[in-house]
């Protein structure tokens, strides 16, 4: 809610998280029928709902990731609803380097992919160093799922500055989280643009903001390279 209040245009937040959401949605479904993924890893899963609502293999085990009062919570919340899968919970501090050693060693051999939807850009820049360092080492880790924005697109978008007072002081943009992880050997294998792919699932809306935004004088869109979307990387 902090972030909510602070934003300028709560319609447009609104509406670009329920965008990652389809594109993460999509690019998940992608990777379970083109790769042989037997565990799925969301780290601060928070009210994530895909283990419920999505058409998820009953054999694969999903692993939500996040602080105790959260997995509590969401427990009572769903507790007379079946997921449809083998869900597991598991409480750790991403910030702590026990935890994380401890989330690695129960993967066990399957390919695992990991989820980190809208979580790098919150933590402090040796935790996202070493969960990009330390998931390509772990070799059941092999895909990845994950949102990046450019510091072009947060600033003009209004993103940037709405949850500035959230993020650590340490953080890192889009683009050198892009960069830190390239640099240990992952890959992009697709991807879903918030510049282009959104015209496919909701083009009117978009034209609606873009004529409003242009009325108001404030219409300034980021550079049509623009590399801020969601991704599916893979290594190896």
């Amino acid at each position: 809610m902090a972030i909510a209040r602070a934003l300028p245009d709560l319609e447009i937040m609104c509406f670009g998280v329920g965008l990652r959401s389809r594109f993460l949605d999509d690019l998940l479904t992608h990777a379970l029928s083109k790769y042989p993924i037997e565990v799925v890893v969301s780290l601060g899963a928070g009210l994530d709902a895909r283990p419920w609502r999505l058409a998820l293999p009953a054999s694969l085990r999903w692993i939500e990731v996040d602080f105790q009062d959260m997995l509590d919570y969401k427990a009572a919340v769903m507790a007379s609803e079946a997921p449809r899968c083998r869900l597991e919970r598991m409480a750790a501090d991403l910030n702590k380097a026990e935890d994380r050693q401890r989330l690695y060693s129960s993967l066990g051999d399957g390919p695992a992919l990991l989820i980190m939807e809208g979580v790098l850009m919150y933590l402090p820049e040796n935790t996202v160093q070493a969960l990009a360092s330390e998931s390509a080492a772990v070799s059941a880790l092999r895909y990845c799922i994950l949102d990046m924005t450019s510091p072009e697109f947060a600033r003009r978008s209004g993103t940037g500055q709405a949850v500035a007072h959230v993020r650590s002081t340490t953080g890192l943009n889009g683009e050198q989280i892009r960069q830190l992880l390239e640099r240990n050997e992952w890959s992009a294998l697709e991807r879903r643009s918030y510049l282009y792919d959104v015209f496919q699932i909701a083009g009117e809306r978009i034209l609606k903001i873009i004529k409003a935004r242009a009325a108001a004088g404030t219409l300034d869109p980021p550079p049509a390279d623009d590399m801020s979307g969601v991704y599916l990387l893979g290594r190896g």
